[in-house]
């Protein structure tokens, strides 16, 4: 099967319509149906589907389309990688990343890893037990994320690097800010929580606190929002504590003390295959990754949290 004729049913399932994709390809409308024809002759059954709002596919034509997207990822994704060749970068590794660490420390990764002239490093961003199955599925080379999941860790290493500490903090607006006693939790059991990382595959979640009351708003690898919320309500989450503070988002007198004893370890892990330990280029850019986030480490307050 001809892998041209599957990028343009991808591009044309994309666009809705074959003058739009036509556009896009630089080539006529003619051009476009007489290979979406022979497709058609291929499989013994039409594509597409014409609406009033343009095409759709049809149930073989929406799985071709996914084959063709993939085609054209590889292909965008080859001609970047002569494009490194010819830069002189010996190689590209992918390196998933835990939202709220990205946001506490992109200043000093961005910096860090620029610096590095050898490899290309593709950072992506997402909820740990999501990343953690992109790398299951070789689609990532490390990941930086909670060291700490109830999420399937088959075939993986992990090395601690980063300590911290979850925490529980209150909205500006919250009665609870700048508390000088430990809030029991009756009380927090009374208050409005939101959930930050709903589906990051924590061993603990925040039901112990939050008491009986379901939260109102729940964030799956979004930050952002999360911290909007703190600043503009009343609305209280568990944290990361040392990272969370790290933003510069949140005032340490945001972080409720609670009564008894400290929130459970949301250290940090950089995460890897087992199976690729001993490739020589991976065993360096572990290395890479692993003294930029120690030297954080040691570098950054612990802000009063026993680490």
């Amino acid at each position: 099967m001809n892998p041209n004729l599957l990028k343009q049913l991808a591009i044309i399932v994309k666009q809705g319509s074959l003058s739009r994709a036509s556009e896009q390809l630089f080539v006529t409308q003619p051009t476009l149906s007489r290979g979406i024809q022979q497709l058609e002759m291929k499989v013994g059954a039409p594509l597409l589907k014409r609406t009033r709002y343009g095409v759709v596919p049809t149930e073989i034509g929406a799985r071709l389309a996914q084959i063709g997207e993939r085609i054209l990822a590889d292909s965008e994704h080859g001609e970047e990688v002569i494009r490194q060749w010819h830069s002189g970068y010996h190689s590209e590794f992918t390196i998933g990343i835990d939202p709220l660490w990205e946001f506490a420390t992109f200043r000093e990764m961005t910096t860090h890893f620029l610096h590095e002239k050898r490899y290309v490093f593709h950072f992506r961003t997402g909820s740990a037990a999501a990343q953690i199955r992109l790398m299951q599925e070789g689609s990532l080379d490390f990941l930086l994320a909670p060291a700490h999941l109830s999420v399937t860790q088959a075939a993986l290493d992990r090395e601690l690097l980063f300590r911290d500490r979850s925490g529980v903090f209150a909205g500006k607006r919250s009665k609870l800010v700048g508390a000088r006693q430990p809030i029991s939790k009756e009380v927090l059991a009374q208050q409005n929580w939101m959930i930050a990382g709903a589906s990051a595959g924590f061993l603990d979640g925040q039901g112990e606190l939050a008491g009986p009351r379901a939260a109102r708003i729940a964030f799956t690898g979004s930050i952002r929002s999360v911290m909007h919320l703190l600043d503009t309500t009343d609305m209280l989450v568990r944290l990361p504590a040392r990272l969370a503070l790290m933003t510069g988002e949140i005032e340490p007198e945001q972080l409720i003390e609670v009564e008894g004893k400290q929130g459970p370890r949301r250290d940090i892990a950089l995460w890897s295959r087992t199976e690729n330990g001993e490739r020589p280029e991976i065993l360096k850019v572990r290395e890479l990754v692993s003294e930029f986030v120690t030297r954080l480490d040691r570098e950054t307050p612990t802000f009063g949290l026993e680490l």
